[in-house]
């Protein structure tokens, strides 16, 4: 298993300094939407720079022009970009050709997502290599539980290559 920092709030600036006190513990550094559109994607390269041996997270949430969006974010230094799961398998094949070329990975998000273990079944034969069962925001603090999401997830498919977000928390964790 391996731990991932999900940075969402504040600067570029401020991660380096917080990632500098708590390198040791984490394996994934993940830029989150809200710093991305805050700050930009070029910044990330700062990010990467720094910390070469960390896995870079862009979650860059592409819903369109897969190819392209993802090309971005490998080019500023990202070692993995989301695709939502909703977006359409042209795009998504396009995003998994960007990180071809550019020894990437996908992480398929499956935020609002009707039906995310039917389809990562599809997911998983295009070559995807990650999968996260999402709650928005918007749900989490209202209450919805993605842990339930998850159990029924693992039902079908082994935990591999899979991350929960949104509403997770240590007590909800230790269930």
């Amino acid at each position: 298993m391996k731990l991932q920092l999900a940075y969402d709030l504040g600067t570029y600036q401020g991660l380096i300094e917080f990632i500098d006190q708590i390198d040791e513990q984490i394996d994934i550094i993940e830029i989150g939407t809200p710093l991305i559109l805050r700050e930009g994607i070029s910044k990330l390269e700062r990010v990467k720079n720094k910390f070469p041996e960390k896995t870079i997270f862009a979650d860059l949430k592409i819903m369109d022009a897969g190819k392209l969006e993802a090309e971005i974010g490998f080019q500023a230094g990202a070692d993995i970009v989301s695709v939502l799961g909703l977006a359409s398998s042209k795009t998504v094949s396009g995003a998994k050709k960007s990180a071809t070329k550019f020894g990437g990975k996908i992480m398929i998000d499956m935020i609002n997502h009707h039906d995310p273990a039917n389809q990562w079944f599809e997911y998983k034969k295009m070559g995807m290599d990650f999968v996260c069962l999402h709650t928005a925001h918007d749900d989490a603090i209202s209450g919805v539980d993605s842990f339930e999401k998850y159990k029924m997830f693992h039902k079908i498919h082994d935990g591999n290559n899979l991350s929960l977000a949104g509403g997770v928390n240590p007590k909800k964790i230790l269930k």
